[in-house]
């Protein structure tokens, strides 16, 4: 931490040593304003606005990651309770012990496929799952 504290010291030293060196005035024109002001007082400004941009996307950044961490840890949090009731015999709150008629009707009078799908969709042999 003194490491860092000792280099922004000597950048602050190298600036303020080149704003006093470069004392020369200049106009500035933006858009319809013009106003002379000092090359260094210019460079310096600039300079300021450039590390104030660039603070203000670090803790955008910050805080996205931080809230996406956070909601990510919700969502393992619920997933670790309901994998607890699910293991306990117990069913996560809002399902119902029954089993939908549409799955009762897909399942009656049929074998069982013991063959898993590839990604793609295509049942491969290779996969073939031994009972």
């Amino acid at each position: 931490m003194q490491l860092i504290f000792i280099l922004i010291l000597i950048f602050a030293v190298l600036v303020a040593i080149f704003a006093i060196q470069n004392a020369y005035p200049v106009t500035i024109y933006f858009l319809k304003w013009q106003f002379e002001a000092s090359l260094g007082l210019v460079i310096l400004i600039c300079l300021l606005i450039g590390a104030v941009s660039l603070g203000s996307l670090s803790l955008i950044h910050q805080t996205k990651a931080k809230l996406k961490a956070r909601a990510q840890s919700k969502e393992g949090e619920k997933a670790d309770q309901a994998s607890e009731g699910v293991e306990s015999g117990e069913l996560p709150a809002g399902v119902k012990g029954e089993t939908p008629p549409e799955i009762l009707a897909a399942g009656a009078g049929e074998e069982r496929d013991t063959t898993m799908n590839a990604p793609g969709g295509v049942d491969d042999p290779s996969q073939a799952v031994e009972s």
